[in-house]
């Protein structure tokens, strides 16, 4: 009865300690090759086959500035524009210069006929005047003056008179200058 109750202890020995100490055992080294990404039967902590070559770098284009080809296409894109436009202020600026210097010499043509009208106003303006003092005299007396003067200057002061007039001065003075003067009244 000693005997198979010794027999029976270690019968109760094996079922309680060595076989959950076995399933303890296989299960962590599921676990450990599971999880160490072997296969499940194989033994931990040993080193099989060949040392696996790592995995081939998928080859991608690393932009260092960030921007990718889509944003680097517009920018090229946009940098053709701006040097266009560039190119084309530059024109502009220079028609603008042309202009500018046309602008300048026709404002001094027209300061140049502004002021020559002024002094012919101012000429015409006095030989008016004068005009008038002769329109005043007889024609003896303005006839007498007359030879004293330049033949233009005696033309321009009887284009003022009126033909009587003009007849009149002219019937009374020098000859050879009334004839000069006749020639310059037409």
């Amino acid at each position: 009865m000693e005997k198979d109750s010794s027999k029976r202890g270690r019968q109760l020995l094996v079922a309680l300690v060595l076989v959950p100490a076995i399933f303890l055992l296989v299960g962590g080294i599921v676990v450990m090759n599971y999880a160490m990404d072997r296969p499940l039967l194989s033994v931990p902590f040993l080193e099989i086959g060949a040392k696996q070559e790592p995995e081939e770098k998928v080859k991608t284009n690393v932009n260092v500035t960030g921007i990718d080809n889509d944003t680097a296409n517009r920018l090229k894109v946009a940098n053709a524009e701006i040097e266009k436009l560039r190119a084309d202020n530059v024109e502009l600026t220079n028609e603008v210069k042309a202009r500018q210097e046309e602008v300048s010499k026709l404002i001094k043509e027209r300061d140049r006929l502004v002021a020559e009208l002024a002094t012919a106003s101012a000429t015409e303006e006095e030989t008016s005047d004068v005009s008038r003092v002769y329109e005043e005299m007889s024609a003896k007396q303005a006839a007498a003056i007359m030879n004293e003067l330049e033949s233009p200057q005696v033309a321009n002061l009887l284009k003022e008179l009126s033909p009587k007039q003009q007849a009149d001065i002219l019937g009374r003075m020098d000859a050879q200058q009334a004839a000069v003067v006749t020639q310059l009244l037409q």
